[in-house]
């Protein structure tokens, strides 16, 4: 996160009750929320933090390695696993734009010159949370070192655009790899990826700011991406490239099809920051298509609740599916953006406060580990994760309103399970406070989700011996949540070319549908009463494409991943990223259905009920 794009964000963090973040729960009451081991995603890699800038700071303070247990100590801390290390670019000595706590330090202060002994604070701190069981590491660069910059500044260039030497990529890419390379055979430490890019897209990357940061034009960013990959495997090292780090979800969607074939085949995990954009059914379906891991990279807020944290580790866990989150700064000097407060601006000014988000990252971090797998859950407002391994399920709900709500958790559909659900709540008044056990009973049990609420439950003694995914053979119907109309082929058709509409629920055959798999988690889905598959008309990229029925053909316009988004799916084709979706919101029958991006409306949001 970058102080230049704080106002914004603080203008919509909430006090510690906001509004909600779901659907079933959003109003006060009682319902149902029932976990779905046979619907199995992303495994966690974990849960981190950078370590930019806050380490340079905390790295020289007498107690550095208390803040280092509470943030990365399984048992007395957040158990964060997940660490990612700031290669700083070094600005002119002559300068002094930078912010204390952003300065961070070069390895390279002049052309063929290397200083080892820079930035201990940050390194110290590395190694550090290494000695507590952190074990996933990611190197990344705000900006190139200043002599290779166009303006002569990690700040940016004047205009915001482009700044790194056009004849200097090569070097740029050298100088990442060769820090990289250090750390493994000197310091220990073996970054799993490296990137060389941070919010490249964005243009507020200008001379004079407060903080490093490069621009670079998505062509820029190929090349750049293409010369790291390149000076990696010249050294032989083992670390993957990652990308492209932008600051909108959606950016990133855009950026990672702009490379080329060679470029994206290079990257092993795509990164994204979700402070803006909206479109992770698009960002998902993308990974998921080019088989790579995805990583929410960078996020932070000023909510010093955690809930508006909370709600955001909900979506991009579930809905965009991530397999590692990780917080901005840890330790930050504004109110809400850290777990912890510190002044950061000098070295004897130590101590810290600690708020309530704190204890709500560690209803995920402490709770969901790394191996766990997510799972189905009809509830908007929960995450249900199984870890088969340990034998336990864990449930984390958020409830952002002002009154409490009753919520009876059904796990009926795993095979065993154990009597007790442990529960450990944050709210205003509890810090991650472990609660009484409730009793469970038929293999579901009941809790209230206090106002303004995170509440982890976790149960042991699960078992899981059934099929995952979606029932071959099975014949289902689609309801739309908005209209509560049935996805159907016009007239009954049985003619390839024939639209697709909604329509009252009438049993008929064109209203029954099968979900055949295609491999990689995507799914052909073919009408009973035709035999022929859901399409986008003439493989369409374009939001507002009609959809048909075609012959199957093996495109990718026939492919669609569903998304569970708490009780509903979002059904994403593979070949434009976009969603089927009811044309203008309509609730008449006979309206037509559309791709378009997803943007969370009712009309997107389809229930799977099975006929047979």
């Amino acid at each position: 996160m970058k102080w230049l794009k704080r106002l914004g964000t603080l203008l919509i963090a909430g006090s510690f009750i906001t509004g909600s973040l779901g659907t079933e729960a959003s109003a006060a009451g009682s319902y149902t929320a029932t976990a779905d081991p046979s619907k199995q995603y992303q495994t966690i890699e974990g849960w981190g933090t950078s370590l930019a800038w806050w380490g340079k700071v905390v790295g020289e303070y007498s107690n550095r390695d208390e803040y280092v247990e509470k943030m990365f100590s399984p048992t007395t801390g957040l158990g964060m696993n997940v660490l990612r290390y700031n290669i700083g670019g070094g600005d002119n000595p002559s300068s002094n734009v930078l912010e204390y706590r952003k300065a961070v330090p070069g390895y390279q202060p002049s052309p063929g010159v290397y200083d080892w002994n820079a930035d201990a604070n940050q390194r110290y701190m590395l190694q550090a949370a290494k000695s507590y069981g952190v074990n996933v590491f990611e190197a990344f660069a705000n900006s190139a070192p200043y002599w290779m910059t166009i303006s002569g500044s990690v700040s940016g260039a004047a205009n915001g655009g482009n700044n790194l030497k056009p004849d200097y990529y090569d070097d740029f890419a050298d100088y990442l790899t060769e820090v990289v390379k250090h750390f493994r055979d000197n310091w220990g430490i073996t970054f799993d990826t490296v990137t060389p890019l941070n919010e490249p897209i964005s243009t507020w990357w200008k001379l004079g700011n407060n903080q490093e940061g490069m621009h670079f034009d998505r062509a820029d960013q190929n090349t750049i991406l293409s010369q790291v990959q390149s000076s990696l495997t010249a050294k032989g090292l083992s670390t993957k490239l990652s990308a492209p780090e932008e600051y909108s979800l959606d950016d990133t969607t855009i950026s990672f099809n702009s490379y080329s074939s060679e470029v994206k085949s290079a990257i092993s995990q795509i990164n994204t920051h979700t402070y803006g954009g909206s479109n992770r059914a698009s960002l998902r379906n993308t990974a998921t298509s080019a088989g790579k891991h995805l990583w929410t990279s960078e996020y932070g807020d000023g909510d010093a609740s955690g809930l508006t944290m909370s709600r955001t580790i909900l979506k991009d866990i579930r809905n965009m599916g991530a397999s590692a989150w990780v917080y901005w700064q840890a330790v930050d000097s504004a109110d809400g953006w850290g777990f912890f407060k510190n002044v950061l601006n000098n070295t004897q000014t130590t101590s810290y406060t600690v708020n309530q988000k704190y204890y709500v990252m560690g209803n995920y971090s402490k709770f969901i580990r790394p191996g766990t797998k997510i799972i189905g859950m009809s509830d908007a407002n929960t995450l249900a994760a199984y870890d088969a391994a340990s034998g336990k399920v864990v449930l984390v709900t958020t409830n952002s309103e002002a009154t409490d709500t009753t919520v009876t958790y059904d796990l009926s559909r795993f095979t065993s399970l154990g009597t007790s659900a442990q529960v450990h709540r944050t709210s205003s008044t509890e810090k991650l406070q472990q609660l009484s056990n409730i009793n469970i009973q038929n293999k579901k049990f009941t809790a209230t989700a206090k106002a303004g609420s995170v509440t982890t439950y976790v149960i042991s003694g699960a078992t899981y011996n059934g099929s995952t995914g979606y029932e071959s053979g099975a014949i289902y119907k689609l309801i739309n949540r908005n209209s509560g109309l049935a996805l159907d082929v016009n007239g009954a058709s049985t003619a390839g070319g024939a639209t697709i509409i909604q329509w009252n629920d009438n049993g008929a055959a064109n209203q029954q549908w099968k979900l055949e798999s295609a491999g990689n988690s995507y799914y052909k889905i073919r009408n009973v009463g035709s035999g022929l598959l859901l399409d986008v008309n003439q493989s369409s990229t374009q939001g507002g494409a009609a959809l048909i029925q075609w012959q199957d053909n093996g495109g990718n316009n026939q492919q669609w991943l569903p998304v569970d988004v708490g009780g509903y799916l979002v059904l994403v084709n593979r070949n434009s990223g976009l969603t089927v979706d009811i044309n203008q919101s309509s609730t008449t029958a006979g309206a037509s259905t559309i791709q378009w991006a997803d943007n969370g409306g009712a009309n997107q949001h389809w229930s799977l009920v099975k006929v047979n």
